[in-house]
């Protein structure tokens, strides 16, 4: 089991009562494009061929068993906004209409949180989404969401353990959303450069691989990871001159910041880069292209981003988006995703239906460190893209 961590360096774990107070009354505008980048992830949730516990606030049932079990019910209507554009909209929605007859509006794919935030705030609805971890905390200290049922969504206990009851997610004992998914910031190699995995980020900062190092051009990822190398907290950095310092020191080294995703597996696959940081999903990607590319957790741990199911406080439809929760967490509909676009499922019943080998392809090292970076507050956000402009016209 993997521990997920909210402070990286210090043994005072940072609830999330402790962040809602930090996070209220601040903009989220403050947050948007580049500082969060969709909480660090990508935005477009393109498809493969183009782009911690407390008690929650209800008592789940057992588990379904791998086979599908089909809902019953009388149709009704159901709206979704939410990227995953491949799997909800191809994959999913047409499979749920059909079991149960509730006719899906699709209203599309957002370019980031920033854009369902805008929306629901000016009072716009729909049903289900999926909002990354960091904007579900903000939603609930603004009274955006839902509170959820867990009653109604007996598939919640397919989820890993450590992800069950996470109390990012529950406010007044009521619980508001379902994590689905995590994506690891981590550290990629070229297999056929490295014959046993790099242990640590020092990788990125090691004169013999100049010019062949790839790293994410993110504000915050840059910093997290400086910061983790100097011994600081990545989610609330305080040694920030020695932080630039070792970005400044990095810098020569790097043959791109990659921005765009595919761009960043492509340096990998055509062999400009050897080592740097990819997405966990996009390494499988390249794999699946025939391509020498692994990756790893180092030592110093490497940061995850969360996303979520939630209902809006807007939704008309509430029964309706219990039940596609429900379905979207089932074993064999988490599966289409981790099978078309590789990123990685929270959701333990479905990896139990991989064959080992692929279901390898998933797995992070035994112990390894994950540090949940939708914890990063506001200011850190705001400050950290400050310095990397700085190092960036250095």
């Amino acid at each position: 089991m993997n521990e997920i961590h909210r402070a990286a360096t210090s043994g005072t774990l940072v609830s999330r009562r402790q962040l809602l107070r930090a996070l209220v009354g601040i903009s989220v505008g403050l947050v948007s494009g580049s500082l969060l980048s969709a909480c660090g992830q990508e935005t477009t949730r393109p498809t493969p061929t183009a782009s911690e516990s407390s008690t929650a606030g209800g008592t789940s049932t057992p588990a379904t068993s791998g086979a599908p079990t089909v809902i019953t019910g009388s149709g009704g209507e159901l709206i979704v906004y939410s990227w995953y554009q491949k799997w909800i909209k191809e994959q999913a929605i047409p499979a749920f209409e059909q079991e149960t007859g509730i006719k899906v509006t699709y209203l599309g794919a957002y370019a980031s949180n920033d854009e369902w935030w805008a929306k629901l705030q000016a009072g716009e609805s729909w049903d289900v989404f999926i909002p990354s971890t960091s904007y579900v905390m903000r939603a609930m200290a603004a009274d955006l969401l839902t509170p959820l049922d867990l009653t109604a969504i007996p598939n919640y206990r397919n989820l890993m353990p450590e992800y069950q009851n996470l109390d990012y997610y529950v406010k007044d004992g009521k619980t508001y959303a379902v994590p689905f998914d995590r994506v690891f910031y981590a550290l990629a190699y070229r297999t056929d450069v490295f014959s046993v995995p790099p242990d640590s980020w020092a990788v990125t900062w090691d004169q013999s691989y100049a010019g062949q190092i790839a790293l994410h051009d993110n504000a915050y990822s840059r910093i997290a990871y400086a910061a983790l190398m100097i011994g600081d907290d990545p989610i609330q950095p305080t040694r920030w001159d020695e932080i630039r310092q070792k970005l400044l020191e990095q810098k020569p080294l790097v043959r791109k910041y990659w921005k765009d995703y595919q761009n960043g597996m492509e340096l990998f696959v055509n062999k400009e880069a050897v080592v740097g940081q990819l997405t966990d999903g996009r390494v499988r990607m390249a794999q699946d292209l025939g391509a020498p590319v692994g990756w790893t957790v180092p030592k110093e741990g490497v940061l995850i981003f969360i996303d979520t199911f939630a209902i809006p406080k807007t939704a008309k439809n509430v029964e309706n988006a219990h039940k596609f929760i429900d379905f979207l967490l089932r074993p064999d509909i988490q599966l289409l995703q981790l099978r078309s676009m590789r990123y990685d499922a929270v959701n333990a019943a479905a990896r139990e239906e991989l064959p080992p080998e692929e279901r390898a392809r998933f797995e992070p090292p035994a112990g390894a460190k994950l540090i949940l970076g939708d914890l990063a507050p506001a200011a850190v956000l705001q400050k950290a893209s400050e310095l990397w402009n700085e190092i960036k016209l250095a």
